[in-house]
C-alpha cells in the first residue's frame, strides 16, 4: 500500500515536504510519525489509499465526496494564491477523509499554514509540475507500489501452497513474510521463549487471543506495534505475533491475516501427515500381528486381529478376503541394495492392490513378505512379483509353494529358500519346487520314529507346549534372533523355549546335530501317518539315513558341489565347528570373509542360505550323513536303539 515514504524519498521522488523552521526534512529520518497538530515534521509513514485532484475551491469531485486515507492535490493560480476559505475547505477535505494535502510551491508558505491549521500534512510537487501531471506521477508511483505489493503476496501464497503440497510446517513462510513486511513475525504459544518475551507486557492480550476470545488484536509494545492473529479453529489456539517499527499499513494487516489462515493450514497438513504416518505405523504393527499368528499356526487369531482392518478401506479389508482362502503362498522380496526397503514395500502393495498381505519382515531389514490367497494355476504369485523385481535391478524374490495357513512358518521357509536360489537366477525371482528332498525321501514308518521323539514333550505342562514348542519350531527353522522377532519375542525367550523342548526330546539345542535332528522330526511329525501302516518298533535314524532312496537322494542334490573347490572338507570343517564362524576359519587357514563368501556361494548352489542361522545347516548335515559325507554317528538318535 501507498505512502509517503514512498512519494517522497528514492532516485525520483514525486513529492517534498516544504522547507519547515527550525526543522529541515530528510527523507530518511526514523521514527514514529509526528501528531497530526505539529505538521510541520514529515509523517512519512502515512499510508494513502486514494488520491484526486481538487477543483479551484478545493473541494472533491462530485464523484468522489468523500476518500479512504486520501491524498489531495490541490490547485492554485498562477500566482500561488490560495482561496479565501483555505482553512475551511481543508478542514472538509480532512473530515471526507483527505490524509494530505499537495500544494504548489508558490502556494506552499499560506498553503502550509492553513494546512498546520487543519491539521493535515501538506506537501509540494518535487519538480514544476501542475495538478494534473502531479496526480499522474503520484498515481503511477502507487501503481508500482500495488504491483509490488501484489508481488510480495503471490510469492507468500506460491510458498505456502508448496509448502502444503509437501506437507511442510508454516517455518518458511513466516521467514518470507517477515522478509516482506520488515518485521519479527513468528507463531508462539505458552513454553515458547518469544510467548515469554511479549507475554512480559501483554500476557492479558495473548491470552484472550490464544482462549478464543478474541481473533485479532493490536497492541503497544515498547517502540513497536504488535499485531496478533490466532491460528486454525482448535483452542487453545497457537497465535500469529508480528512485531514492527512504525506500525502495520493495512496492506500489511491483511497480507497477516492471509499468513494466519495459511499457517492453519500448513499446521492441519503437518498434523494430517503426522496422523497419517501413526495410523500407517499402527497399520503395519497389525498386519505384523496378523503375520505373527499365521507363523504360529493360529489361523483363527489372525482372523480375529485382522477383522477390524475391513473398515479401513479396501487394501486393509483384503486382509480378510486373504485370510478366507483356505491355502496360500509366502513370497519373500529383498529389497535392492542401497534401496529404502519402504519403496520395496510400496511397489508390492501397488502390484498386489488388496489381494495380498504386505509385511515389512520383523526379522530381515531387507526384506518384504507378502501373504497370498493360493492360485489354482500357480502363476499368479510370480506375475504379481515378476514386474516388482524388474522395476529395481537388485531386488531378488522367493516364492513358496501353496500351504495351508496353518503351515505358513513352513511355507516362509520355504520362500526363504527359494530367495537364496533366486540369487543365481538371471530373472531374480524363483518358485520353491517343494518339499525337502529328504521328507520326500524317507519311508513312511520314519514318521513313527518322529512321533517317538517328540514323545518326550508330554513331560511338559499344557501351558509349556502351548508357549514353547511353537517358538522352538520357529527357532530351529530361522535361528532364534530371527524366529522371536517374526513372533514377537526377545531372543533370549526364543532360546529359552529352545532349550527347554529340545531337552524333553532328549537334544541338545546348542550342538547343531541335536538342533538337526529335532528339525526332522518336527516336519515328519506334520504329516499324517498312513492308516495301513503296520504296527511296529520305531526305526533307528541312522538306519533310515542309509536306506538306498535316501542315499541316492542326498548323492544326487549334493552333485552340484563337484563345481567348488573341495566343498567336503569345509562343510563338514564348518558343522563339525558348530557352525562357529571364527573355529571354522582358523581349522581352515582362512579368513572369516573368505569362508563367508565360501559358504554363500555354495548356499547358491544347494539352494540353501547358508550363510544365516536356521534350519541349511541342518539339511546340510542330514544330505551329507545320508550320502556317506560323515559318519552316521553324527547325528545323535534320542530314540534310536539302546535309548
Amino acid at each position: 500500500m501507498l505512502n509517503l515514504r514512498h512519494l517522497t524519498t528514492g532516485p525520483h521522488p514525486v513529492l517534498r515536504f516544504p522547507d519547515c523552521p527550525g526543522r529541515p526534512y530528510r527523507p530518511d529520518s526514523a521514527g514514529p510519525p509526528e501528531p497530526a497538530a505539529d505538521t510541520s515534521a514529515p509523517a512519512t509513514a502515512q499510508h494513502v489509499d486514494d488520491a484526486v485532484a481538487c477543483d479551484a475551491r478545493w473541494r472533491l469531485p462530485a464523484d468522489a465526496p468523500r476518500m479512504r486515507a486520501g491524498l489531495a492535490v490541490l490547485p492554485t493560480g498562477p500566482e500561488g494564491m490560495v482561496p479565501d476559505c483555505a482553512g475551511t475547505a481543508l478542514r472538509g477535505l480532512v473530515r471526507a477523509g483527505v490524509v494530505a494535502v499537495v500544494l504548489a510551491p508558490a502556494a506552499a508558505p499560506a498553503g502550509h499554514e492553513a494546512a498546520r491549521a487543519a491539521g493535515v500534512p501538506a506537501l509540494v510537487p518535487a519538480a514544476h509540475w501542475d495538478s494534473d501531471e502531479t496526480l499522474r506521477r503520484v498515481l503511477r508511483t502507487q501503481l508500482a507500489v500495488e504491483r509490488e505489493n501484489a508481488r510480495a503476496t503471490a510469492r507468500v501464497l506460491a510458498l505456502s501452497a508448496a509448502a502444503l503440497e509437501r506437507a511442510e510446517g508454516p517455518a518458511r513462510l513466516l521467514r518470507e513474510v517477515a522478509a516482506v513486511t520488515g518485521g519479527l513475525v513468528s507463531l508462539v504459544e505458552p513454553g515458547h521463549a518469544e510467548w515469554d518475551r511479549l507475554a512480559a507486557e501483554q500476557r492479558r492480550t495473548l491470552e484472550e487471543v490464544r482462549c478464543g476470545r478474541i481473533r485479532t488484536a493490536a497492541v503497544p509494545f515498547r517502540d513497536r506495534e504488535l499485531l496478533l492473529h490466532a491460528v486454525g479453529s482448535d483452542r487453545p489456539h497457537r497465535v500469529l505475533a508480528a512485531l514492527r517499527s512504525g506500525g502495520w499499513p493495512p496492506h500489511l494487516r491483511q497480507l497477516l491475516a492471509h499468513t494466519a489462515g495459511q499457517a492453519a493450514l500448513l499446521d492441519c497438513a503437518v498434523r494430517h501427515r503426522r496422523d497419517r504416518e501413526v495410523l500407517h505405523t499402527a497399520l503395519r504393527g497389525v498386519r505384523v500381528s496378523v503375520l505373527q499368528y499365521l507363523m504360529l499356526g493360529n489361523w483363527e487369531g489372525a482372523v480375529r486381529v485382522a477383522e477390524p482392518l475391513a473398515r479401513l478401506g479396501a487394501a486393509e479389508y483384503g486382509v480378510g478376503e486373504v485370510l478366507a482362502a483356505a491355502r496360500g503362498v509366502v513370497a519373500v522380496v529383498q529389497r535392492a541394495p542401497e534401496e529404502d526397503r519402504g519403496r520395496t514395500a510400496t511397489a508390492c502393495e501397488q502390484a498386489v492392490g488388496d489381494g495380498g498381505l504386505v509385511v515389512l519382515c520383523p526379522a530381515d531389514p531387507r526384506h518384504v513378505i507378502v501373504v497370498l490367497p493360493q492360485d489354482p494355476d500357480g502363476g499368479t504369485p510370480l506375475a504379481l512379483l515378476r514386474p516388482v523385481v524388474e522395476q529395481r535391478p537388485g531386488r531378488l524374490a522367493g516364492v513358496s509353494g501353496p500351504r495351508p495357513w496353518s503351515q505358513t512358518a513352513l511355507g516362509y521357509e520355504a520362500a526363504v529358500r527359494a530367495l537364496t536360489a533366486a540369487r543365481n537366477d538371471p530373472e531374480g525371482i524363483v518358485r520353491d519346487t517343494g518339499a525337502s528332498s529328504l521328507l520326500a525321501s524317507l519311508p513312511p514308518r520314519a514318521r513313527v520314529w518322529a512321533h517317538q521323539v517328540r514323545g518326550g514333550l508330554r513331560k511338559l505342562t499344557e501351558e509349556q507346549r502351548s508357549q514353547a514348542v511353537p517358538t522352538a519350531r520357529r527357532a530351529l527353522s530361522y535361528g532364534a534372533l530371527r524366529a522371536g522377532r517374526l513372533l514377537g519375542v526377545d531372543r533370549t525367550t526364543a532360546n529359552k523355549r529352545l532349550r527347554l523342548v529340545l531337552e524333553a526330546m532328549g537334544l541338545d539345542h546348542r550342538q547343531v546335530a541335536h538342533r538337526a535332528v529335532a528339525d526332522l522330526a518336527f516336519q515328519l511329525a506334520d504329516l499324517p501317518v498312513p492308516p495301513d501302516l503296520a504296527p511296529q518298533a520305531p526305526p533307528g535314524l541312522r538306519a533310515l539315513l542309509r536306506e538306498s532312496p535316501v542315499v541316492d537322494r542326498a548323492t544326487r542334490e549334493l552333485t552340484v558341489l563337484e563345481q567348488a573347490d573341495d566343498p567336503v572338507r569345509l562343510l563338514a570343517t564348518w558343522l563339525a565347528h558348530n557352525c562357529h564362524a571364527g573355529a571354522t576359519a582358523a581349522a581352515l587357514g582362512m579368513h572369516r570373509n573368505t569362508l563367508a563368501a565360501r559358504l554363500s556361494a555354495l548356499g547358491g548352489l544347494l539352494r540353501l542360505p547358508l550363510g544365516e542361522q536356521g534350519a541349511a545347516p541342518h539339511q546340510v548335515l542330514l544330505l551329507m550323513v545320508a550320502a556317506g559325507q560323515l559318519p552316521v554317528t553324527a547325528v545323535p538318535d534320542p530314540a534310536g536303539p539302546g535309548r
